[in-house]
């Protein structure tokens, strides 16, 4: 991972782990709202629920603005602000840690025609006058969507087993070698990040980049 990216990971782990603000986060998913509002649907203080939004604020995790109210005074609404998602996996052979972000359209390259078609039936409904009727053609693909995602998943987490099963051998394999304790740390980080860059993985490992360098060239009968 990118330095910045290991920073908004940090950042966002740590509004994650407080189940008020996952709860708050959850609220937000709904639409935005306001912190009395909040407090009397979470059962919580009004005071507690300002206090998490101005941490998830600072975080970027939400954004807020001035509304009119029909009654009294105007108020401040919160939105979420960010559109991502976080995957961690650790195992004995393995930590992967990444966000990806969703917010914005992706790249017509990546956009399969199965999705091309999914997105067509979203804006056909868009289009439709009275609002009522959006709703159950909508769910309709919420649900289809929600069955592909799951699918994927059950697809990965069989790939992540059979990876840590060969990262498993190689490691195995790796400590039965002859090598030094650096040279097995640059072998298990090339196979791990398929990276042979000298300057990332000196900065990975805290290693000088002429010893990184030797190494590589030692190792090439094995990488």
């Amino acid at each position: 991972m990118e330095s910045n990216s290991i920073s908004e990971l940090d950042s966002i782990l740590a509004v994650l782990e407080n189940p008020v603000r996952r709860r708050i986060i959850d609220r937000l998913s709904q639409e935005p709202t306001y912190p009395l509002q909040m407090s009397k649907e979470l059962g919580i203080s009004q005071q507690l629920v300002t206090k998490h939004l101005e941490m998830m604020s600072d975080a970027g995790v939400v954004a807020s603005s001035r509304r009119d109210s029909p009654v009294g005074p105007r108020r401040r609404e919160y939105l979420l602000n960010k559109s991502i998602s976080i995957t961690i996996d650790f195992a004995p052979h393995l930590f992967n840690a990444r966000i990806l972000t969703f917010g914005t359209r992706p790249h017509q390259t990546l956009i399969k025609s199965e999705v091309t078609s999914l997105m067509d039936r979203i804006e056909k409904v868009s289009g439709y006058p009275e609002e009522k009727r959006r709703i159950a053609p909508l769910a309709t693909i919420v649900e289809e969507i929600d069955g592909r995602l799951k699918r994927l998943e059950d697809e990965r987490s069989v790939l992540l087993y059979v990876r840590n099963l060969a990262m498993r051998e190689a490691g195995e394999a790796i400590f039965k070698t002859e090598e030094n304790t650096d040279a097995k740390r640059v072998i298990h980080y090339v196979l791990d990040e398929h990276n042979r860059n000298v300057q990332e993985i000196s900065k990975s490992l805290n290693m000088r980049e002429t010893e990184v360098r030797e190494i590589l060239s030692e190792l090439k009968r094995i990488l």
